[in-house]
């Protein structure tokens, strides 16, 4: 029984894992020719860098992060509350339907992104907040490949949880 276990956790870490990866290396390989050595939270600082850039709105101006912060910390609040209800009252184990677990390991994963993305981008905010050159692309990677690897696995739980039901 406990090999069985640590087989079912391990095909569904090395797809989470997997998936936080590719999305890490993808996030990284598309930004990494920016010619910015790190990059802004708020667009007031962008805007103070690139005046003349016609291609930012007029409320680049004074716009900060703050209010998007909350935004992005409340829905991932939404999300690990949900999956982690499901995973406490969603039934037990059934023999023969190995598949509900993998949806719940799954919500696991979903829970356990949204923490670190929720905690790395508030520590990294406030970083920003004392340099506003710490927030570099492997910081900005990280922070995303997090809170999509959370949504991912989120609904990647979900569909496996409604294949079982099917």
């Amino acid at each position: 029984m406990p090999l069985l276990k640590i087989l079912l956790f391990s095909r569904v870490a090395v797809v989470a894992l997997a998936l936080f990866g590719t999305l890490l290396a993808l996030f990284w390989r598309t930004h990494r020719r920016s010619r910015r050595s790190h990059f802004f939270f708020d667009p007031q600082d962008y805007y103070r860098s690139n005046p003349g850039n016609p291609r930012l709105p007029r409320s680049a101006e004074t716009a900060t992060f703050e209010p998007l912060l909350k935004h992005y910390v409340g829905v991932t609040q939404l999300l690990i509350t949900v999956a982690a209800a499901s995973i406490a009252f969603g039934g037990g184990h059934v023999p023969g339907a190995p598949i509900v677990d993998d949806a719940k390991l799954f919500l696991a994963f979903s829970v356990s992104y949204g923490v670190a993305f929720c905690a790395l981008l508030l520590w990294r905010y406030d970083e920003y907040a004392q340099d506003m050159t710490s927030y570099t692309l492997p910081w900005y990677s990280t922070i995303f490949a997090l809170g999509f690897s959370s949504l991912l696995c989120f609904v990647l739980g979900y569909l496996l949880w409604g294949w079982e039901l099917l």
